[in-house]
């Protein structure tokens, strides 16, 4: 599943393109950062990891892609985590191209959700449409989906862990803002979805393509498309989330270190623990 891990000197970083500063910064034993919410969870396995091999630490800031931006034009921030590249992101902000145009967004890992449904359901595809309606509660037989005359029972876990699966599900789905169904069976760890999924009938639940067992049910495709890894890595699979590092143009030599450590052989193994790392 994990693409070959590239090992990235500082000339390699050079060659990303990125505007380089007459005056660099020296390296620091901290770098501050914020980003999107959801990424969040990625990069505090990566700083984890950062932390235990060099001993330098990251602040992270969980304060959305905007702020993120704003925070890096004011160059409060040492790099932000984003779920869209700068390109897309100063399209909406409408921001000025020259106040961008040195930065860089770099990948670091595709994050795909899969859908997993008891076996009797008689179902094998459904649309994001009719899965966002099976979690706000109105589809509530599998037959109105041509499949076996049960009833639907939605599972996922509980949104007072704050987990980055919940969230990533919503802005597929619900969106950000909206509303899960209020009585969708709330577990207390991933565990447990999954051993609901294979004991009772008529379930369905998300979770994360690495936690997957094949007893917890039947992977269901989306608009007929399956989440093997292809279809995440070409992202057809619909959903599918990419998360960015973002940076300035700056020649900062503790971004430098940090960027060769995320494809390091360490880093790389810091991120598949819960995603799919990828390589630039």
């Amino acid at each position: 599943m994990i693409l070959k891990t590239v090992s990235y000197s500082l000339l390699a970083f050079a060659l990303l393109g990125l505007t380089v500063s007459s005056q660099a910064f020296g390296a620091t034993d901290k770098l501050t950062s914020a980003g999107c919410k959801t990424e969040i969870y990625l990069l505090k396995d990566i700083a984890e990891a950062y932390e235990t091999q060099t001993g330098k630490s990251i602040r992270l800031g969980s304060t959305g892609n905007k702020k993120a931006v704003n925070l890096l034009l004011e160059e409060k921030v040492d790099f932000i985590f984003t779920c869209k590249p700068i390109e897309k992101l100063s399209q909406g902000m409408k921001l000025d191209k020259e106040q961008v145009s040195s930065w860089k967004s770099i990948a670091l890992a595709k994050d795909p959700i899969i859908i997993v449904a008891n076996r009797n359901s008689g179902v094998t595809n459904i649309t994001k449409d009719e899965l966002t309606r099976i979690f706000q509660g109105q589809i509530t037989n599998w037959k109105e989906l041509g499949g076996n005359d049960i009833p639907v029972l939605p599972a996922h876990l509980s949104e007072d862990l704050e987990s980055g699966l919940v969230l990533l599900f919503k802005e597929f789905t619900v969106g950000t803002k909206g509303k899960l169904m209020d009585d969708a069976m709330e577990a207390k760890a991933p565990s447990m979805l999954g051993n609901y999924t294979t004991v009772t009938s008529g379930a369905i639940s998300f979770m994360n393509y690495n936690t997957y067992e094949e007893k917890f049910g039947a992977i269901l495709k989306i608009n007929g498309v399956f989440p093997n890894d292809e279809n995440i890595r070409n992202e057809t699979y619909p959903l599918t989330a990419t998360y960015f590092l973002t940076i300035d143009g700056r020649d900062n030599e503790a971004m430098v270190e940090f960027i060769d450590f995320t494809r390091s052989k360490v880093g790389q193994s810091a991120i598949s623990k819960n995603y799919i790392s990828i390589s630039n």
